[in-house]
């Protein structure tokens, strides 16, 4: 796909593997290639499920590129403008994995820091290594600066306001189990379950409804901060979409004739 992405394919499943620098440091260049590559999966219609990953064993991806950021000029006049323009760049990046039509899994299979774990955040499933090394979390406050790539908007939705704030202001490391336990991840596995783990759940997910799955994912983003009224009209319409189906005709009369459905993703 690229210098610093690289995409396999098995079936359905399309897994985008990060190889940038041994740490998958997040940078524009490697945002720049995650963002094309979840952009163009997005639209492959043979794609029916997606998983993010690491090539590198001990690390998903340790947040920002502190070298790159040191090297901008703080007293320029226009400082502040310069470090929004590059947010607002990489920000569409991580946008382009969030609004993904397919399902996406990330396989956490080490550190997540910083950058990295907003990475994990813009995911659909969080599949971590607990092997007592790994580390996942929003650490920027450990560096004097903060999220700036929705770790203080995605964080609070997923896990509450209460233990978001604690872990993003304390530049809380945890572990996958202790990640587990507070919803941030969805499974903390050993290492030698964490391929198996990742490879079931994305089998089951690409032998789903996938127009359906595009359609909820498209309710729950654009719902999410709605008044109530606004939000069930963006289900009602997205209801009717799904209910005029291939998959809907085939999902009714497979229970119908109980029969195991086999969904074609339109």
């Amino acid at each position: 796909m690229g210098e610093l992405v690289d995409v396999e394919r098995d079936g359905a499943i399309a897994r985008v593997v990060m190889h940038r620098n041994h740490i998958n440091a997040i940078a524009e260049d490697l945002m720049s290639e995650l963002g094309a590559a979840f952009t163009e999966l997005g639209k492959d219609q043979s794609v029916r499920a997606v998983v993010l990953a690491s090539a590198y064993e001990k690390y998903f991806s340790v947040g920002a590129d502190l070298a790159a950021m040191g090297s901008i000029d703080r007293t320029a006049p226009d400082a502040s403008e310069q470090i929004k323009a590059f947010m607002k760049r990489v920000n569409k990046h991580y946008d382009a994995i969030e609004h993904c039509p397919k399902p996406v899994i990330a396989a956490i299979n080490g550190h997540a820091q910083g950058g990295g774990c907003e990475l994990t955040l813009c995911c659909d499933f969080r599949i971590m290594v607990e092997d007592g090394r790994s580390r996942i979390g929003q650490t920027e406050s450990a560096l004097g600066i903060m999220p700036g790539a929705g770790g203080t908007q995605r964080l609070p939705r997923l896990i509450g306001m209460a233990k978001a704030k604690r872990f993003i202001i304390e530049s809380t490391r945890l572990s996958a189990k202790e990640a587990e336990a507070v919803g941030l991840v969805d499974r903390a596995v050993a290492p030698e379950e964490l391929k198996p783990a990742v490879d079931e759940l994305a089998g089951k997910l690409a032998k789903g409804p996938t127009f359906a799955f595009a359609m909820i994912k498209d309710a729950l983003h654009r719902g999410y901060d709605k008044p109530l009224h606004d939000a069930l009209e963006i289900e009602m319409e997205n209801f009717a979409r799904t209910s005029l189906s291939t998959d809907a005709a085939i999902g009714i009369m497979s229970f119908l004739s109980k029969q195991e459905p086999e969904f074609t993703g339109s």
